[in-house]
């Protein structure tokens, strides 16, 4: 299967966990509620950091999977037009208002328009970054304890299937006379 199959192949088995979230989504804020998101996330300077993320994303998966640099614009171009703040502006405003009250997006804000505030957002795409890679570090520093947890599980699970298809033998009918 090739690098561009996979990819679609991937996307369209996220599509009903998609449908799903969208199935169950809460009743619209009120005003309200609805301002203070948006002041919230123009305090965060929610533009500047989900370009931040998007781009600490892009570069660790071309990273980890270098074969993938050759469509680097065409990520791009598709992450600018739906995962962009203009594309992703009203469902953050509706999922931070059903996530949090007026009052607590106002006090964050406050927050968030302090210099200790502005210096937590303008570190936090480095941030997300090295906390990426440490987690990276940790997984690979820990995989063979990974494998010998996953390969004792597969034995465990082809024991119990085997057990399970002996039971079953002894329970099937017989045609001896």
């Amino acid at each position: 299967m090739t690098l561009v199959r996979r990819l679609l192949c991937t996307l369209l088995l996220a599509l009903p966990l998609a449908a799903a979230a969208q199935a169950a989504a809460p009743p619209a804020a009120d005003a309200e509620t609805r301002k203070e998101a948006l002041r919230l996330l123009d305090a965060m300077d929610m533009d500047t950091q989900l370009a931040g993320a998007l781009k600490v994303m892009m570069d660790m998966q071309l990273q980890e999977k270098p074969e993938l640099v050759r469509y680097r614009s065409v990520m791009e171009a598709f992450f600018a037009k739906h995962m962009s703040y203009d594309a992703l502006r009203e469902p953050l405003v509706e999922l931070y208002a059903q996530e949090f009250t007026a009052d607590e997006m106002r006090a964050a804000s406050d927050f968030y328009s302090t210099p200790a505030g502005k210096t937590f957002l303008a570190k936090m795409p480095r941030m997300m970054q090295l906390g990426g890679e440490l987690g990276q570090r940790q997984v690979m520093e820990n995989m063979g304890e990974l494998v010998a947890a996953l390969q004792a599980e597969d034995a465990r699970l082809a024991e119990e299937a085997g057990a399970s298809g002996a039971d079953d033998a002894a329970d099937a009918p017989s045609n001896e006379k």
